[in-house]
């Protein structure tokens, strides 16, 4: 079992590209983990060869990506953004624009998708639909 805090990690053993979530969190955070991890083998995996790769926290999970700085931890979120909210679909599920501070609208819409009202907010945010 993973400590509470770890949400996921991406690494190679082998010649095997591996994904390891953490399955006490809530279902919703499992998928967007692993879409991110599936995100750093895609992307990154010459890094991935060399290290193995950790998420902490939530929507990486932590501040270094939620402040923009790390490369590759915002380009993972958003290949996982992509893989569970496609533009298509969240365009069509969205003809208007979206007031992001509406919680029930939110809400509903990003249960949806199965994820959380932080990853579909910000994917509305990132498509400029607010």
């Amino acid at each position: 079992m993973m400590e509470s805090g770890l949400s996921g990690m991406a690494f190679i053993k082998d010649g095997q590209k591996h994904i390891v979530y953490n399955a006490s969190h809530h279902p919703n955070r499992q998928r967007f983990t692993i879409a991110h991890e599936l995100g750093h083998h895609v992307m990154d995996e010459a890094v991935l060869k060399r290290t193995v790769h950790v998420d902490r926290g939530i929507l990486r999970r932590d501040s270094v990506s939620a402040d923009g700085v790390d490369r590759m931890e915002i380009a993972a979120n958003a290949f996982a953004a992509c893989i569970l909210m496609p533009e298509a679909l969240v365009r069509a599920a969205c003809p208007t624009s979206i007031d992001v501070e509406d919680d029930a609208t939110v809400a509903r819409l990003a249960k949806e998708f199965g994820v959380s009202q932080a990853a579909f907010t910000n994917r509305i945010l990132n498509l400029s639909l607010e």
